[in-house]
């Protein structure tokens, strides 16, 4: 079948190029641009958001939660299909199965969970982050010995200056602001790809690519906001306490301005 228009929002340079265009139920066409190119093929953190933005449009009303992807091989720039199957679709919980594939040969594998907006129990345990403020913070300019890494160029970001890449630091340690390049809501979609777009943390002890290449990305999404303000930025703090066996666990956090963490994830990273 001919691909569709693309079914969601396409204003902005994020949202054109994770673009989802449903083919027949449960299966999108989806082009993997070139502008994402990371260390290794295409950046994980926007296929993750291709598929974020395909589950939405297969449940609608139930908001992806939680999503925990496999990378299977590198991306590379070119079309890719994404399949979706449903595992399970109770009265307010939706478990999904999604599998990304480039030339019949599965890229990456996501099982996601989507809720339904309920009441319930709820509290949060707002902490400092020890974040250098966004006035301390310096502008995220790769070095040359990182290689070109076209993806930095989907988001404006500031770095705390005690961890930056390459520092050989005692801590695998990454942390400072961050909002998207042209104004848009910080949705599902966009959390899931800016958990995986700051330098990955082991990189402050690493030099790439050991430290860097994506194994498993589990994101799970607190909640989502509208756009940000002109002076606004989200806070992300990321850093892998422990590598043993050839990965490393990082943990990351994005949060707005008062510490009200919108999202948060555990990516294993290869260090062997």
């Amino acid at each position: 079948m001919t691909a569709t228009a693309p079914l969601l929002a396409d204003e902005t340079w994020f949202d054109r190029t994770t673009s989802v265009h449903r083919r027949s139920p449960g299966t999108y066409a989806v082009e993997l641009d070139t502008s994402w190119s990371s260390l290794t093929g295409i950046h994980g953190g926007s296929m993750v958001a291709m598929a974020v933005r395909a589950a939405q449009d297969h449940e609608p009303g139930r908001p992806v939660r939680t999503v925990a992807t496999s990378f299977l091989r590198p991306g590379q720039p070119g079309p890719a299909e994404l399949r979706i199957e449903p595992v399970r679709r109770g009265r307010s919980l939706t478990t999904l199965s999604v599998v990304l594939e480039q030339g019949d040969r599965p890229v990456l594998t996501s099982r996601m969970t989507l809720v339904e907006a309920r009441p319930g129990e709820s509290w949060e345990k707002l902490e400092a982050s020890g974040v250098a403020p966004v006035e301390a913070s310096i502008p995220l300019d790769p070095p040359a010995e990182a290689g070109l890494v076209p993806h930095f160029d989907h988001a404006t970001a500031l770095l705390d200056p005690a961890h930056v890449p390459f520092s050989r630091s005692a801590d695998a340690r990454v942390g400072g602001h961050v909002r998207p390049l042209e104004p848009r809501p910080i949705d599902a979609a966009w959390l899931a790809m800016i958990l995986d777009w700051f330098p990955p943390s082991p990189f402050t002890r690493l030099d790439p690519p050991t430290g860097g290449v994506s194994i498993d990305l589990t994101v799970h999404l607190h909640r989502t906001r509208a756009v940000l303000g002109d002076d606004e930025w989200l806070e992300g703090r990321f850093r892998a306490d422990v590598s043993h066996g050839g990965l490393a666990l990082e943990h990351g956090r994005i949060a707005d301005a008062d510490g009200t963490l919108l999202a948060e994830s555990f990516h294993t990273r290869w260090t062997g």
